[in-house]
């Protein structure tokens, strides 16, 4: 791959980057932008579509999304693109409409075939960039692991979004045009290793399950409207959100996102053959009536709890996020082919953990990145990655999952 940082975010640099990256022979390009920049341009999805049109029109495919914030090196820009030139062959699926009866057998047909007989001759690594906003994530990772059943591959991706806005908007690039409420698969040669880990563990005694839904919008939680739910049980162990009560029952997303959602996400349960794992799923918003607003449908009767870091100080709870994003990063190096030469750090991480980390009071780089940097150094623009609003990764034995507040790490190929 050919790194390229573009600090000054505007589309006549974007343009000539991608130009420089196409004389240099590479026809698939990453984008990863960080909002604030080009999607403040009046007019920005005209200039926006007009460009990978045109860049279309060469033969060179662009994806990638609008996010929060970007990272090269761990360190963190919240301006500016990240454009990454692929050398090896990649099949980009646009999916612009998620309501399709069997998503599985529709990403399928846009595929060249897979080959049973010979699956080294067979993508390895598809990259996902889906809607942090959007009304049917469910059903495109339920899609995805219908796929992954018939076609074993390992998929890495994230939620992209802006803070600015939290709201399904255009931010997710494709060859031709920039989409939204949708998402774009790129089938890649690169070989991968991914590693899972976030860090929080269930509250006592927080066990529930979840009794309503509409779309991505969870109505109630054990019976009872999903924010009183969470308020009464965490109001009883939590002073301060006892004392923020009344306010935080007014129904202010931005207040519940920040001193209620980020701290105590929700866990789902998956039962597993050798015990269970928590999936961490943070809500997103607060709906009028009490409800909480995901980044994917929940299903009705799923069984959930309420997760918290462990630490009695900052400092502590500081160092379980580190060490979270440290296992998944090791995870990572383990399970990648240790015959290919000098791969590549990817990380998906969320914006939450961001936000935990400054509430915290500590430097987000430092905690999430600097271990992972310092082992990186010799290899530049690594660890490469986004903040964003749901990562997406396969988990073992081989299904895919969407994670929030999670540091989604691969290793991967770099070609």
């Amino acid at each position: 791959m050919k790194i390229i940082l573009d600090h000054k975010s505007n589309f006549k640099d974007l343009e000539k980057n991608i130009t420089s990256l196409a004389a240099d022979g590479f026809k698939t390009i990453m984008v990863f932008h960080a909002e604030g920049g080009l999607d403040k341009i009046p007019e920005f999805k005209t200039h926006c579509d007009a460009l990978l049109k045109k860049t279309s029109q060469r033969r060179i495919q662009i994806f990638g999304g609008i996010f929060p914030g970007i990272m090269s090196d761990g360190k963190l820009m919240d301006r500016g693109s990240i454009l990454a030139g692929i050398r090896s062959r990649v099949h980009i699926v646009t999916l612009d409409r998620l309501g399709e009866p069997d998503l599985a057998g529709a990403i399928a047909k846009k595929l060249p075939p897979f080959d049973p007989d010979h699956p080294e001759n067979n993508f390895k690594t598809l990259f996902v960039i889906g809607d942090g906003f959007g009304e049917s994530n469910h059903t495109l990772i339920r899609g995805l692991n219908r796929f992954v059943e018939t076609y074993p591959l390992k998929v890495i991706g994230g939620l992209a979004g802006r803070n600015t806005l939290k709201a399904s908007h255009f931010n997710i690039f494709t060859p031709g045009k920039v989409i939204q409420n949708g998402a774009v698969l790129a089938f890649t040669d690169l070989e991968s290793g991914i590693g899972v880990n976030h860090g929080w563990l269930p509250l006592e005694k927080s066990d529930c399950t979840i009794t309503r839904t509409n779309y991505c919008y969870v109505e109630t939680i054990n019976k009872k409207p999903a924010l009183e739910f969470y308020l009464d049980f965490i109001s009883r162990i939590d002073p301060k959100i006892a004392g923020r009560k009344q306010a935080l029952l007014s129904g202010d997303a931005d207040l519940f996102f920040k001193e209620v959602a980020i701290k105590y996400p929700l866990g789902l349960i998956r039962k597993q053959k050798d015990g269970k794992q928590i999936i961490d799923r943070t809500a997103v918003s607060v709906g009028a009536d009490r409800s909480l607003q995901f980044s994917a449908e929940i299903p009705e009767g799923t069984r959930a709890c309420i997760l918290h870091l462990s630490g009695k100080s900052a400092q502590a709870q500081c160092l379980n996020i580190r060490e979270a994003a440290q296992t998944a990063y090791v995870e990572s190096l383990n399970l990648f082919p240790t015959e290919i030469p000098a791969p590549r750090v990817f990380i998906m991480d969320c914006f939450g953990r961001k936000q935990m980390v400054d509430n915290l009071g500590y430097n987000y780089e430092a905690v999430e990145f600097d271990l992972i940097a310092a082992d990186q150094k010799e290899k530049d623009h690594s660890p490469l990655g986004v903040l964003t609003f749901g990562e997406i990764s396969t988990m073992p034995p081989g299904y895919v999952e969407l994670h929030n507040k999670t540091a989604v790490v691969a290793t991967i190929e770099d070609n």
